[in-house]
């Protein structure tokens, strides 16, 4: 499971990804129905995959099936030749990554493979996470200890602007930027709005 470094060049991603995986053969076809990049470090397919009838050689629908691929990218502009490197795997393998959209887990068939399963609940995990982490203006959140530059920790914040976000720390009313990802992973008791 190495890398594989190859040129881009102008090609949007997401359409460079469909290249590398739509493709028939005489055992199968394989077509991209959705596909979705965060943070431009992890690509999230559905793929259809669709077996040939071996004395046939036609299609056979009743093997059709949807599974996740996860492919991590890398891009290396200043190589002319080798600009785009990517690393695929399948739901199968029990990708680390699991940030996994609910519209792409949606598109996928049912599996009983133990890894493909852990994967895609730890996907639903984050996805819950998430939508529970819901922040509005004026919310008072409690946090375990943030450590800050100037050497002080804080624990308590009211929310004064989400985009960009700004938190007020109510021990110190200092104006404390902190990232939505270290916020969600510190949040000690769910948001409450100030009266």
């Amino acid at each position: 499971m190495g890398w594989t470094y190859t040129y881009r060049g102008s090609t949007p991603v997401k359409e460079f990804l469909n290249e590398r995986i739509n493709c028939e053969n005489e055992h199968a076809r394989w077509k991209v129905l959705d596909i979705a990049i965060v943070r431009m470090r992890t690509a999230y397919m559905a793929v259809e995959i669709i077996r040939r009838d071996k004395e046939t050689g036609q299609l056979d629908t009743t093997t059709r099936k949807v599974v996740a691929f996860v492919f991590l990218l890398d891009y290396r502009p200043s190589d002319p030749g080798y600009d785009t490197g990517y690393k695929d795997m399948d739901e199968s393998m029990g990708p680390c990554e699991s940030e996994c959209p609910e519209r792409i887990l949606n598109l996928l068939s049912p599996t009983d493979h133990e890894y493909a399963l852990a994967w895609r609940q730890r996907c639903r995990d984050n996805i819950a996470r998430k939508k529970a982490f819901r922040l509005s203006k004026d919310v008072v959140i409690e946090t375990r200890p943030i450590s800050f530059q100037d050497g002080r920790t804080r624990t308590r914040f009211k929310v004064i602007s989400c985009r960009p976000l700004r938190l007020l720390c109510l021990e110190t009313h200092i104006i404390c930027r902190v990232s939505r990802n270290m916020l969600r992973n510190m949040i000690k008791t769910p948001a409450t709005p100030t009266v």
